[in-house]
């Protein structure tokens, strides 16, 4: 990356002259385990585990874990937000300390050491490293939407489960119906072909919630779903 950033030497053909190429990593993704090793996190279990803020957990000391109790004194549109130079500032001092007041300011900064990401001039942290597409909409958002839709949200309380936004179970056929039909017609370059959901939901992978969503929700639901 480095190097990118520095640029290389590269020949346009079309102009037949030399021109430098660069390249600057703008952000990074990944999940909350692959983060916390890149970024040098000491985890989402620990006291201070949200990487873009610095509220703290509370340990429960029966099953020894640590949670995020709602805080009624924390304007939600004041959270004490990281910055860069908090990070940086964190890290340098984490070098520049030893045995046990390395591990005590390392507990409290939820930092483990400096990131060699810090060594490119366009990465920002933690704006650099937004929550990843697949665990926040399509292994969370998309199928909760789903359940609500089928009417099975709340699997001890069916009351709650009757909405305006609630699709009979009918019309549910229906769509898994036409969604297996599909399958014979569907190009390759869709990639996986769908299944009935209403069959398969259970079973559905990131990657199936992702074409749901982005394929074949608007036109399945159009007319299906009310207008509000």
């Amino acid at each position: 990356f480095l190097i990118f950033t520095d640029g290389i030497s590269c020949y346009d053909g079309n102009k037949e002259e030399q021109f430098t190429l660069r390249a600057h990593i703008l952000a990074w993704t990944g999940d909350i385990p692959a983060l916390s090793k890149v970024l040098c996190l000491t985890g989402h279990n620990s006291y201070s585990g949200c990487r873009f803020c610095n509220l703290r957990g509370t340990l429960n000391e029966t099953n020894r874990h640590v949670y995020y109790p709602l805080q009624q004194n924390i304007d939600p549109k004041r959270l004490p937000i990281r910055t860069h130079d908090e990070i940086l500032n964190s890290t340098n001092q984490i070098e520049r300390l030893e045995g046990d007041r390395r591990e005590t300011y390392i507990r409290d900064c939820r930092i483990k050491g400096k990131s060699i990401l810090f060594e490119l001039s366009s990465i920002n942290f933690p704006r650099s490293f937004p929550v990843d597409i697949m665990h926040l909409f399509f292994e969370n958002v998309a199928p909760h939407m789903f359940r609500h839709w089928i009417g099975k949200f709340y699997p001890k309380n069916n009351e709650w489960n009757s909405n305006e936004y609630t699709i009979s179970s009918k019309t549910w056929v229906e769509i898994g119906e036409i969604m297996e039909r599909s399958r014979s017609h569907m190009p390759p370059d869709i990639g996986r072909p769908p299944r009935n959901i209403v069959k398969h939901s259970t079973g559905f992978k990131a990657v199936e919630w992702a074409n749901w969503i982005i394929l074949f929700s608007l036109p399945l639901l159009k007319g299906r779903l009310p207008q509000r």
